[in-house]
């Protein structure tokens, strides 16, 4: 019988995917718009964030179905978009390679002497090749990993705490606010993309211990650690220092002046280095498992979803390392990788809100038997706050797109929804 995730288990594989090591060098952008804020401003962040996942929070906590987006919008939206979103989930393997780049960066800030490309690859191959032994052999490295990541982010903030500069939480300051409402709320939206991804954890709905109630409780505790890590660290990051030394910097910066040579390299371990290998190893399952419920219901071919003895999906794992591995041997940046599918991402969300507005009235039976149902105007009013902010977020990142990345886009979409429309009048389906 095979084994089945435990909540603590969930809650060291959404923790330690959330917190990637971007956080690590966001946060200086964050100061240099905000000033000491940056804090709060994570705070906000945090709190939006997870306003915009409630529709996946009330969904598993009413349905079990595999593929997490996909097997809410195919349900919710209709049957006909799962060509559009299985195709758009596979286009965004690409998002993988995102964190294997940035540990190529770090191995050749902290470590000159070795071939950082080679050495990146390797450590990607390894955990890859960890993930074909299943489900149990990731969630056991996060287990192990995300507690140590955590433990360097909390002793780090601590540290910094205790070497606090005075004035440092004076709301009249000219520092506190650097550049008003206007540079707070961009800082907001900046950090809100490092509390992105809580919502993975509906992926493993069918593979966790009692769903129902584990997912969405899951789902909801590592919100508030997130919370707490990263509104610890947004504090951290301005307490030490001048502003002036920290605005645009990485939290390095801050780690080099309160810790030692042996505690600062300690950190940059478990710290920005861990956090990428738990971003990168939950990643992976993360990127295969939408895929794999769409390759099941006939949107692409079946060898996608082949599995060896461990049930582990190999040939995805195979393609996930090969596109994973991409942008560091060709030298691509992380703002290329991360705007190549964000129109499919943005049709994506437009597709969760409509599935959300179905939702109470497809599953009508099961939504007043979970443990979070609300009454249908509480709800709705809920899911308006929902789709404002899901939508000013699209709005602000299809901004960042340059003319030739809208253009990509176009193609990409156009491609994945023909696709999906001539898939859909094979199968019969309207």
């Amino acid at each position: 019988m095979e084994k089945k995730l435990t909540l603590i288990q969930l809650i060291w594989i959404g923790t330690g995917h959330v917190i990637g090591a971007g956080v690590v060098s966001i946060v200086g952008s964050a100061l240099a718009v905000t000033g000491y804020s940056v804090w709060l401003a994570f705070l906000v962040a945090c709190v939006l964030s997870f306003i915009r996942i409630l529709p996946v929070v009330f969904f598993t906590s009413a349905v079990t179905v595999e593929g997490g987006r996909y097997g809410m919008i195919t349900r919710c939206a209709g049957y006909k978009y799962g060509g559009l979103i299985t195709l758009s989930s596979l286009l965004n393997w690409s998002a993988r390679g995102t964190a294997v780049l940035a540990l190529c960066g770090y191995i050749t800030d902290y470590l000159p002497g070795v071939n950082s490309k080679r050495l990146t690859v390797a450590i990607w191959a390894g955990f890859c090749i960890a993930n074909l032994y299943g489900v149990d052999m990731m969630s056991r490295i996060q287990s192990i990993a995300t507690p140590l990541l955590l433990a360097a982010l909390g002793v780090f903030s601590a540290v910094c705490f205790l070497n606090t500069q005075p004035g440092y939480l004076d709301f009249s300051s000219e520092y506190m606010f650097l550049n008003g409402k206007e540079g707070f709320f961009t800082a907001v939206v900046l950090l809100s993309y490092s509390c992105d991804g809580i919502a993975s954890l509906a992926n493993y709905s069918t593979q966790a211990e009692k769903p129902l109630e584990t997912i969405p409780a899951a789902m909801m505790i590592v919100s508030v650690i997130t919370s707490v890590i990263y509104v610890a660290v947004g504090f951290a990051s301005g307490a030490v220092l001048p502003l002036e030394q920290t605005g645009g910097a990485t939290l390095t910066v801050t780690a080099k002046a309160v810790l030692s040579p042996l505690f600062f390299n300690l950190f940059i371990l478990l710290g920005p280095v861990f956090a990428l290998i738990t971003t990168m190893n939950a990643g992976i399952m993360d990127s295969a498992l939408p895929v794999m419920a769409g390759v099941k219901e006939g949107w692409l071919p079946s060898v996608l979803a082949k599995q060896n003895r461990h049930g582990a999906y190999h040939v995805a794992i195979g393609i996930i390392f090969v596109i994973g591995a991409l942008p560091t041997l060709l030298d691509f940046s992380v703002s290329q990788i991360a705007g190549i599918t964000m129109v499919l991402s943005a049709l994506a969300a437009v597709l969760m809100i409509i599935s959300a507005v179905n939702f109470p009235f497809v599953y009508s039976i099961e939504w007043k038997k979970s443990f979070l149902h609300i009454p249908l105007p509480v709800y709705f009013a809920v899911l308006a706050v929902c789709a404002a902010l899901e939508m000013f977020v699209v709005v602000k990142a299809l901004a960042e797109l340059t003319p030739a990345m809208v253009i990509l886009n176009i193609m990409l979409l156009t491609f994945c929804a023909g696709y999906g429309i001539t898939m859909a009048a094979k199968m019969g389906i309207k």
